[in-house]
């Protein structure tokens, strides 16, 4: 049997950040209804289609906020999808949370459920950013919901922290992570604020009501980030991702290391037999049921693109690309058909390489699309 990643998607926010372009809508509690029952239908029509012939071994609930809706109908999408395929006894069940939402009620009844890693969306412990960035909690709430989580049991916690925000400083991300780290949080996903088109952020720098730091700036901070989580035993895996040793995100690897995944939910991406698909974005036809929405076909990916997606989702990692494992996938040599590609690059100091292993180096990852590009062409 193969092993499948699972992603769920929570469509539901009490109210929406000001940077956030994800699918969502306001919650209610006939609405959240409606949802799961749509979920569990879902999963029923795949389990037509796949026939028993996976194995689940990442369920991933995220969002949205995934923590707005009840713990009891979380245990019901999870017992849906045992169902339709096994989840390993010892499968990574992870949910993403917001602060405000984590009560000790409901930190126990998702654990109850089979939720074992929770990702806290704390983005800063400066009070005033969290405001400028829509945030509906404060810095103390942020560090009591760590606290909480901790002491229900849960072992395995990531902090999600934001960095190039207006207004921020250096010093503002050397206190953030230096405070989450002295909570025992084991895993830190690092990301660099991009204005996406139609936020209110990115509509308040087009009226140039915020302005954005500095190019230096933004990498003054990252760098100095990357060097606190390090010194605090918590390692680069990914461009922005740092755990302590065996607290990766299995769920987040499939994805870079290009295994197949479902995605259930409006919005919901799937990789399945070298095709992308993608749910409509839209709660309400998704509610409909799946004989009222088909999935579209993003692309049927032929033997370049995958390559090409694989050598740019492997160089992502610090760990590299195994040519080794290239050669096993693609029956091509790597150093042959990149030959001039690898000349150039390392050449540049850009990537590194070490017997079968092919590394971006840190002046590589600063500027990764660049050679990603190389090996486009």
């Amino acid at each position: 049997m193969k092993k499948l990643g699972i992603y769920v998607h929570v469509p539901f926010c009490r109210k929406k950040c000001s940077y956030c372009d994800f699918y969502s809508v306001r919650w209610d509690d006939e609405l959240e209804h409606k949802y799961v029952e749509s979920v569990k239908e879902e999963i029923e029509e795949y389990k037509k289609v796949l026939d028993g012939s996976y194995k689940v071994d990442t369920l991933y609930f995220g969002g949205g906020t995934p923590t707005i809706i009840k713990p009891s109908n979380i245990k019901k999408i999870a017992d849906s999808v045992e169902k339709f395929s096994k989840i390993e006894e010892d499968a990574e069940i992870s949910m993403e949370a917001n602060p405000n939402t984590l009560t000790d009620d409901n930190l126990k009844e998702y654990k109850k459920a089979g939720i074992n890693r929770l990702s806290i969306g704390i983005q800063s412990l400066n009070d005033d950013i969290l405001k400028k960035i829509g945030r509906l909690h404060n810095s103390r709430e942020a560090l009591d919901a760590i606290d909480r989580a901790i002491n229900c049991g849960f072992e395995n916690i990531n902090a999600d922290v934001m960095f190039n925000i207006p207004g921020q400083t250096v010093e503002d991300i050397e206190d953030t992570l230096k405070r989450i780290m002295d909570k025992g949080v084991k895993h830190i996903s690092f990301y660099s604020l991009k204005l996406e088109k139609g936020t209110p952020l990115y509509l308040m720098e087009q009226k140039k009501l915020i302005t954005m730091p500095e190019e230096d700036t933004e990498r003054e901070m990252y760098y100095r980030g990357r060097e606190i989580m390090e010194e605090g035993g918590l390692m680069q895996y990914e461009i922005s991702n740092f755990s302590a040793n065996g607290k990766q995100c299995l769920h987040n690897l499939k994805y870079w290391n290009q295994d197949e995944y479902l995605g259930l939910g409006p919005s919901a991406h799937s990789f399945l037999d070298r095709t992308r698909y993608s749910n409509p974005s839209d709660l309400k036809l998704y509610c409909m049921g799946t004989k009222a929405f088909e999935r579209t076909i993003q692309e049927k990916m032929d033997m370049e693109d995958l390559m090409f997606e694989y050598i740019m989702l492997m160089l992502r990692l610090t760990e590299g690309l195994d040519t080794e494992k290239f050669k096993g996938r693609y029956s091509i040599d790597f150093f042959e058909k990149y030959k001039r590609q690898l000349e150039i690059l390392t050449a540049n100091k850009l990537i590194e390489i070490s017997e079968n292993m092919v590394r971006l180096t840190h002046r590589g990852m600063d500027i990764s699309n660049y050679v990603f590009e190389e090996f486009m062409e």
